[in-house]
């Protein structure tokens, strides 16, 4: 923890017990009902799932700009607007037949979406594998500072790259144990292997290295992809894939290998590359269009004529997966957990600040991001071009998907122990009579899956707030339900607003934030990582 801070948060939590929060006055204002409005709004099928690009996206932005004007903010956006335009690159890719693979026994062809996913990784008109060989890189992995190299050298220029999920989880000195840094992140598969000019990758799907069933995946089959602007600089590759277990099972044997013994190699330091003695056969035809979406972006100036220029960040993100394939008759992915509520929440916030006896010494800025169902594409965009220097922009909270499902004893804090936001959020809580815990599910690498992480890669302390386990009623069945959102509605058409959800909850989750929020705006010194954290050399 930072020490300079560590005075500031003792007399911080000597004064929570001692007195008011500065935001007793306004925490009424936070309710059930104030969160259920805009998240049915926001949810509801006239939105038409909120998609990037969008008649449901334009529609998403007003409603935000004119709440946030309707609440006293002022515009955040470049030149005294409430957008941030966001340039983007939407790609359709369609696949032209099956994955044909051919190896010592025999042939074998794959069909999409059943058996693999192929989207473009470059804008050109077509991604093409012609007779390219198959290589298994293990977890695709190349972190020196953990000497951990899956790659040994071996050119895999021009080769499809069959690749495992998360990271190495057998050492627990290695890659954080069973906590999955961002090595163990698909994403960070398909930069990796662009990097070394790989034609492709096939990314092994299991439920419990993706943290969410193949039909989550399928869900974006046929669909467009958006992307940031391409850069010249910026390596890419033509497809990015994913294959189930059960088919990379046999296009390993179609080689001669077993894909369960590789597996087991792959978890030590001494894993190399192995030639799975298989060619493969694709093409997908893409369809590429440019268009603009944005982030809406709403401002309560600091108070303070010192630290006023500072800002911390509340980030949401408003889009979701629009219209796609139809599931019991719904076509619509309404996204209302994911993430009207976040929205719904931020919104309070905003609302519950500017209405403040006393605004804060910092500046406020309620940023809602497009395109992070895309790769976090808007938190992306403002962390490379923010409306305030990025090294005045102190802190972030970060609000996707919450708890609507009831009041809980606890909280959950992703990237807890990452920053003094820890110790803050800890104060705060136990003022309130609950308690923080660690993200529950550290091997899904949860930090680096949404806004937060934009924010986190240029340095800015960030932290991302999730529902609690321990519901206060009916804990078991609670708990169920919540543990079936994954399963079943997630990213699917079934993720709709129900007027059953008990959002009280949500709003209890909120007053803590606020807290949180207009206390971290008013302390002394800004928060930092914690020594040794990744991030902590970017600040």
């Amino acid at each position: 923890m930072n020490s300079s801070l560590l005075p500031v948060l003792a007399a911080c939590a000597a004064g929570l017990c001692a007195q008011d929060p500065p935001t007793t006055k306004v925490e009424t204002l936070i309710t059930a009902q104030s969160i259920a409005g805009p998240l049915r709004f926001l949810s509801h099928d006239l939105l038409e799932g909120r998609g990037v690009g969008t008649r449901g996206d334009e529609l998403a932005r007003v409603y935000l700009a004119t709440q946030l004007q309707l609440f006293g903010l002022e515009p955040g956006g470049p030149d005294g607007a409430w957008e941030q335009p966001v340039p983007m690159v939407g790609i359709t890719s369609q696949v032209d037949g099956a994955l044909r693979l051919s190896g010592q026994g025999g042939t074998l062809e794959l069909r999409a979406p059943d058996e693999f996913l192929a989207v473009a990784g470059d804008p050109n008109p077509e991604g093409r594998w012609a007779d390219a060989e198959v290589v298994f890189v293990g977890y695709g992995i190349h972190a020196p500072e953990q000497k951990w190299d899956d790659f040994k050298g071996v050119d895999v220029r021009g080769k499809v790259l069959l690749v495992l999920n998360n990271d190495p989880a057998g050492d627990p000195e290695l890659f954080a144990g069973k906590t999955r840094l961002y090595y163990g992140r698909w994403t960070y598969k398909y930069e990796e292997a662009a990097r070394r000019g790989a034609a492709g990758v096939l990314l092994i799907h299991t439920t419990p290295s993706a943290g969410y069933p193949f039909h989550v995946l399928q869900a974006r089959h046929g669909k467009e992809e958006p992307w940031l602007p391409f850069t010249k600089d910026e390596p890419t590759m033509p497809v990015r894939g994913w294959i189930v277990e059960e088919a990379a099972k046999r296009l390993c044997t179609l080689g001669g290998h077993d894909l369960d013994a590789l597996r087991a190699r792959a978890e030590a330091r001494e894993f190399a590359p192995v030639a799975l003695n298989v060619r493969a056969g694709l093409r997908i035809a893409n369809t590429v269009r440019e268009f603009r979406s944005a982030n809406v972006i709403g401002r309560l100036p600091g108070a303070d004529p010192t630290l006023g220029g500072q800002a911390v960040v509340v980030t949401a993100h408003f889009d979701h997966l629009g219209v796609g394939q139809v599931k019991k008759g719904d076509g619509i992915y309404n996204g209302a957990l994911d993430n009207a509520s976040g929205c719904a929440v931020a919104l309070n916030l905003a609302r519950a600040c500017a209405a403040l006896p006393e605004r804060p010494r910092r500046t406020l800025l309620f940023v809602f991001v497009t395109a992070e169902e895309s790769g976090l594409l808007g938190s992306l965009w403002f962390a490379r071009n923010p409306t305030v220097p990025v090294k005045d922009l102190i802190a972030n909270f970060n609000l996707d998907s919450v708890n609507v499902w009831g009041p809980t004893e606890d909280v959950q804090l992703v990237g807890h122990g990452k920053s003094d936001l820890t110790a803050l959020v800890e104060q705060v809580a136990a003022r309130r009579g609950r308690r923080v815990e660690p993200d529950a599910q550290v091997d899904l690498g949860l930090f680096y899956r949404s806004d937060h992480f934009s924010l986190a890669r240029v340095g800015v302390p960030s932290a991302y707030f999730k529902s609690g386990d321990r519901f206060l009623e009916n804990r078991e069945g609670r708990a169920r339900l919540k543990a079936s959102y994954t399963t079943v509605h997630y990213h699917q058409p079934s993720d709709q607003y129900d007027p059953r959800m008990n959002l009280h909850g949500a709003a209890e989750d909120a007053r803590l934030v606020l807290e949180c929020l207009v206390r971290c705006a008013n302390a002394d010194a800004a928060p930092r990582w914690t020594p040794g954290d990744e991030f902590e050399k970017l600040r």
